[in-house]
């Protein structure tokens, strides 16, 4: 159904044909709160992204990618599992990476890759366990009030790159450039900042504020808001650019296996909120992906709805890994190598939000063009045609009854099937205290 729990360690086996053929460089980035429909490679207008855009061009690009979680630790512990939040249970910060669950990190190291990662949050730092199976794993701590570029995470990738060595290379690394605080430097924001009259400012401390009805903030100040966030990806690109025109000096680019995606996106008042973590829609849930490398073909635009779940497998079988068994992801090579075809039974699904009443509220399912969300506790559902609706803002129950029924069944069964509860730990004050300044407790 969706896979059984996997425990003990698996065992991961090179699967290809000769040792040349698997890529000796495999890299994963994950730029956080990353809205796919504000790069210019899903047709945004503003110049945001001239380096993704051009890495869009030797990429498959997956115009429907979607996170299993709307705010960043649960997300990125399916990135580095392949198993949705209530399968991994990392899905609040009282908790940490059962010790039975492997990671993406594991099973390259076990295939003989050197491993190394480094990441800009303190939702990836290792009380959560996600460091697990990297034999490097640096944290760049996140400061909310950071203007410049995350140049830290980008030099010291490079330095694990120039070091070399036989073996082969997986390397992970996350940016939190986009993240609120919305500053970059005055270049950046000078191209992009158009003049403003309200008290919008982009931190954090003021949107948070502003979720508890302390600061009143409204619509007509989301394009301020905007004009911030987008600088941000402008900065952050060109540090991706910056790391990409390295890879191409050394002469590793071309056979090198790249991956880029982001945990979730941004909300700007689309549907009333700010931030992100609270609810489903799509200005939160679809996030880039391009995927480049050896037999990926270039410029190719795939339709086909596919999840963060998914990722890890993908990887796996482009190294020649051996995918373990009960994976909630799977491998979608197959969408660039034999048409838009649907894989079977894509029922795509998010979880796990955070800053509600209680946590783990809200839940969306999707199939092809039909998604329906869930509120847990008030027992609301509906459902939304992105076909015709992309925005969310017609809601269908009545017209759909057939589709509502399936994917309402749907959801329960995932719902009701086995959830791992993963180990318990205990926040410091001083951890409270840095959470709750980055927005993530109240």
């Amino acid at each position: 159904m969706f896979g059984r729990v996997v425990v003990g360690t698996w065992l991961a086996v090179a699967s290809f044909a000769c040792r040349e053929e698997r890529p000796r460089l495999v890299v994963l980035v994950s730029i956080d709160t990353l809205r796919a429909d504000h790069l210019g490679l899903y047709g945004y207008e503003r110049p945001t992204s001239p380096a993704l855009d051009a890495l869009s061009l030797e990429s498959a690009v997956f115009e429907q990618a979607m996170s299993s979680s709307p705010w960043t630790l649960p997300a990125h512990a399916t990135l580095l599992t392949g198993l949705y939040p209530g399968r991994h249970g990392l899905t609040s910060h009282e908790r940490y990476l059962e010790s039975s669950l492997t990671t993406l990190a594991q099973l390259f190291s076990q295939a003989g890759y050197r491993t190394a990662a480094v990441v800009n949050s303190h939702n990836l730092g290792p009380e959560f366990g996600l460091d697990r199976g990297f034999q490097q794993y640096r944290y760049v701590e996140e400061r909310v009030e950071r203007r410049e570029p995350s140049t830290e995470i980008t030099d010291q990738a490079m330095e694990w790159v120039k070091g070399g060595g036989e073996r082969p290379l997986f390397l992970f690394l996350h940016y939190y450039d986009v993240h609120s605080d919305y500053v970059s430097l005055p270049e950046h924001e000078t191209e992009f900042l158009r003049p403003y009259p309200g008290i919008a400012d982009g931190s954090t401390a003021q949107l948070a504020d502003h979720r508890e009805g302390k600061v009143s903030l409204s619509a007509s100040d989301a394009p301020n808001l905007i004009d911030r966030y987008d600088a941000g990806i402008r900065q952050m690109d060109a540090e991706i650019g910056r790391f990409l025109e390295f890879l191409r000096e050394r002469g590793l680019w071309e056979d090198a296996l790249f991956v880029l995606t982001s945990d979730h996106g941004e909300e700007f008042f689309e549907h009333g909120g700010v931030l992100h973590g609270q609810t489903q829609y799509q200005e939160v849930i679809r996030v880039p992906l391009l995927i480049k490398g050896p037999g990926v073909p270039h410029g190719r635009r795939v339709p086909t709805p596919v999840s963060l779940v998914d990722i890890a497998p993908t990887l796996l079988e482009r190294a020649g890994i051996a995918v373990p068994e009960g994976l909630d992801g799977t491998d979608v090579a197959p969408l660039w190598s034999e048409g838009d075809r649907e894989l079977e039974a894509r029922y795509l699904f998010s979880e796990a939000d955070h800053n509600n009443v209680e946590h783990d509220i809200t839940r969306s399912v999707r199939y092809k063009n039909l998604k329906l969300h869930f509120n847990r506790l008030s027992r609301e559902y509906r459902i939304y045609d992105l076909s015709r609706d992309p925005a969310e803002l017609e809601e269908l129950s009545a017209e759909r009854e057939q589709a509502f029924a399936a994917l309402s069944e749907r959801l329960e069964r995932f719902m009701a099937s086995e959830k791992v509860e993963a180990p318990v730990r205990t926040l410091s004050e001083e951890e409270i205290e840095k959470l709750r300044s980055l927005g993530y407790l109240r």
